[in-house]
């Protein structure tokens, strides 16, 4: 009914399948069927069932890997980098003007001249590239750096300001900056999110065209950028080495008609299991397995380090590698390759445990000093007062993970008299207390008194300490 319905939704939305789901059904139907033969004890039963459910449920979700984790693991490293809004790579212009920037049409450049010769001369650079400077004519500073463009204008501007080319004692100086930057037009195509024309300031990156045309697409490539810049391909860009290393060499800065090309990605891996960045990673032709463990971060601590788990398509089916830890750095990766990192045993080597009437109860290191029933109890502070002396139990684990009991003469193996119990890992050794094993019983009152119920019987218990605990009498009891 209502109630199921609304059961399988909450079950789907925490991310329960749906042969999970009919396997609670199922529970629940059979139940129902036993419920129905039996005429009494329905209420109990169906209390029952829902707590059984509940247990059921609660297995699934335990064992179903979350939303979250599931979203993270099928992401690509890095591949949001060019599409969130707090790193958009666009450039500065609150910086000194790069000695290496070359000018262009609709740069506005500042000369100033000084010492014996003062002026400043403020022009934007026409689209033939030129300057018009009095009584000199048109200047070209198309395509010269500005550290070219300040040579340039000395020899220039020495034919009307006295004394600029002498380097042993010049007696004006001149000095060339920018204004005002021209914006440049340069295309985004391939891979990306919003291929397209973008008009750039001329201080621009690569990384910045990558950033306005919205990232790549979910088959683009962030390792294989291409820079082309007048038909000839100038740089191939690894935007995992400014992830990875902050390595900015490949941001190179962009210019008029410059094209970024992004093509679809070759190699795609996935590495789940126990590593610091389980997902996705786009790798290349040459890299290995253990590169592909340094870009997930490395390994959880509770790791299993000496193999991974490779499964790989071998163009017909599935195959399995198992690799060992000597043979990371030359096991190549190849596309669809899927690398799982397990976990370490749960189980310990040298585990020792005391439980019950000693005064620190507890887990202990096995080792050469350790050892012995005798030092283990010592180890433990000793025994307290209540504890029962004349039998102890050793709980010891088989080879086949059997259990098997061992009865201790603890107070014989203490005052020595008994040869000493040698422990191996995973013992348990329980010292009962005296009070786990007596049963002294309860004492009941009722009546007129404040707090009728039973009570602990204790030695040399009276009716008067019975009543007091019950909180006294009340007025009406004779």
């Amino acid at each position: 009914g209502k109630e199921q319905k609304q059961l399988a939704s909450e079950l789907a939305r925490k991310g329960v399948t749906k042969e999970q789901a009919m396997r609670v059904k199922q529970l629940y139907e059979q139940q129902n069927n036993v419920n129905a033969s039996n005429a009494t004890g329905t209420d109990v039963n169906e209390s029952r069932l829902r707590e059984e459910m509940k247990e059921n449920t609660s297995d699934m979700l335990e064992d179903h890997p979350s939303t979250q984790d599931l979203a993270r693991s099928n992401q690509v490293f890095g591949r949001n980098i060019f599409n969130t809004r707090n790193l958009t790579f666009e450039p500065s212009v609150n910086i000194a003007t790069p000695l290496y920037y070359r000018l262009g049409p609709g740069d506005e450049v500042i000369i100033d001249i000084w010492a014996a010769s003062q002026n400043t001369i403020r022009q934007q650079i026409s689209p033939d590239g030129t300057i018009n400077i009095q009584k000199i004519g048109p200047v070209n500073l198309n395509g010269l750096t500005i550290s070219e463009a300040n040579d340039y204008l000395k020899k220039t501007l020495n034919k009307i300001y006295n004394g600029l080319n002498n380097t042993n004692d010049p007696t004006s100086a001149i000095r060339l900056t920018l204004g005002s930057i021209r914006p440049i037009q340069i295309n985004v195509m391939g891979e990306v999110v919003q291929p397209g024309t973008y008009s750039l300031s001329s201080f621009s990156t690569v990384f910045h065209a990558l950033y306005r045309a919205g990232g790549v697409s979910d088959i683009g490539s962030l390792r294989n950028v291409q820079l082309v810049r007048n038909g000839k391909n100038i740089a191939t860009i690894d935007v995992y080495q400014f992830i990875m290393k902050g390595n900015i060499q490949d941001d190179i800065r962009l210019q008029e008609g410059d094209v970024v090309i992004v093509p679809a990605y070759d190699i795609l891996v996935k590495v789940d299991g126990k590593v610091k960045r389980p997902m996705r990673f786009e790798m290349k032709k040459d890299e290995s397995l253990s590169t592909l463990i340094s870009y997930a971060g490395g390994f959880d601590a509770d790791a299993y380090t000496r193999s991974l788990r490779v499964v790989r398509q071998n163009g017909q089916e599935y195959e399995v590698n198992t690799v060992k830890d000597l043979d990371y750095s030359v096991y190549k990766m190849r596309n669809g390759d899927v690398v799982t990192a397990e976990a370490i045993l749960n189980r310990f080597i040298n585990k020792l445990e005391i439980r019950g009437a000693v005064y620190r109860p507890g887990i202990y290191q096995l080792n050469g000093k350790l050892n012995t029933v005798r030092e283990l109890v010592n180890e433990a502070q000793g025994l307290t007062g209540d504890a029962f002396l004349n039998r102890a139990v050793l709980y010891r684990q088989r080879e086949d993970l059997t259990t098997e009991v061992i009865p201790v003469d603890i107070k014989a193996i203490m005052d020595g008299t008994s040869q000493n119990i040698i422990l191996v890992k995973n013992d348990i050794l329980y010292i009962p207390s005296i009070h786990d094993l007596e049963d002294r019983g309860d004492v009941v009152i009722h009546g007129e008194v404040a707090k009728p119920d039973s009570y602990p019987y204790a030695d040399n218990m009276t009716l008067e300490d019975l009543i007091i605990q019950a909180g006294g009498l009340r007025e009406a009891a004779s």
